[in-house]
């Protein structure tokens, strides 16, 4: 929160941001109560660029950051900040995403869903791996980019930029999930995420929150241990809450669940006190 602070020119100094965000002068609010949603560390601000996906079978639209290239999860998915950092965030806002968005515009959009039906049948589970979904996507992209004068930027990022489709599998979960409660649907849990001191659900609307748990399996980074781990954070387990970890468990049993009784959400919920995934982690989740 003190770096977003200084992205957006609000603080010039750590007391300052921490002074401004304590007076509620800079007012923070979950992610999940709007059209998004914050993974990793999941910082949104207003100067931040959102990737927008349509479900347009239920009419959900929901946003979420790009990832930011040769910096990772730089400053929207980790938190980090720099002015290099802060600089590329802008660059992608401004100029390097404008001219394909015109493109697509005329093209009435980009087709997201067989790319998700494709990836999910390869085992990925559009969350923690893409090594499906990324060269689909990059190669499905490129008729759009040789349209765009920036074609060589483009493709570079495209081509170098590792798990970007991992936000628009975001964004399109949230989509579905926000289209269907538009809709009526009831029972539905459309949020699912933490902040490293509380977890919570959102059913039909309302929060249910616990303490955030710790996770329970492998670690993504090699050398991780659990002394080195912090309770949950981060709000990618929407994924989960649309099914995608539960549908390529039996072809990926390292992604997934574990638990017994009434299995949920295409295997992702034991709603007796069991375990839901989101990625190559487990976290138990339980349900009074």
């Amino acid at each position: 929160m003190v770096n977003a602070c200084f992205f957006e020119g609000w603080a010039k100094t750590e007391a300052e941001a921490v002074r401004r965000l304590e007076s509620g002068e800079i007012r923070l609010e979950a992610a999940f109560d709007y059209a998004t949603n914050g993974s990793g560390y999941g910082i949104i601000t207003q100067s931040v660029p959102l990737l927008i996906v349509e479900d347009r079978q239920t009419g959900g639209v929901a946003g979420l950051f790009p990832a930011e290239g040769r910096f990772g999860g730089g400053f929207c998915g980790w938190g980090i900040y720099s002015e290099e950092i802060a600089a590329h965030l802008k660059w992608l806002g401004d100029g390097l995403f404008p001219p394909l968005i015109a493109v697509l515009k005329d093209a009435g959009g980009f087709p997201m869903k067989e790319l998700f039906h494709e990836a999910l049948r390869m085992g990925d589970e559009l969350h923690s791996s893409q090594k499906a979904m990324d060269p689909l996507f990059t190669r499905a992209i490129i008729p759009y980019v040789l349209k765009c004068p920036n074609r060589d930027a483009l493709m570079d990022y495209f081509a170098t930029t590792n798990r970007f489709t991992h936000n628009f599998g975001q964004a399109a979960s949230r989509a579905l999930l926000l289209g269907l409660e538009k809709q009526g649907v009831k029972g539905l849990m459309t949020a699912a995420g933490g902040n490293g001191v509380e977890y919570g659900i959102k059913v039909d609307g309302v929060w249910k929150v616990a303490p955030s748990p710790m996770i329970i399996g492998p670690y993504l980074t090699p050398g991780a241990r659990k002394e080195n781990q912090l309770p949950w954070l981060g709000d990618s387990s929407v994924v989960e809450c649309r099914g995608w970890g539960g549908t390529i468990r039996p072809i990926n049993p390292d992604f997934g669940v574990e638990g017994k009784g009434l299995v949920i959400n295409g295997g992702m919920m034991d709603v007796n006190g069991g375990w839901m995934g989101a990625g190559s982690t487990r976290m138990p989740v339980y349900m009074e």
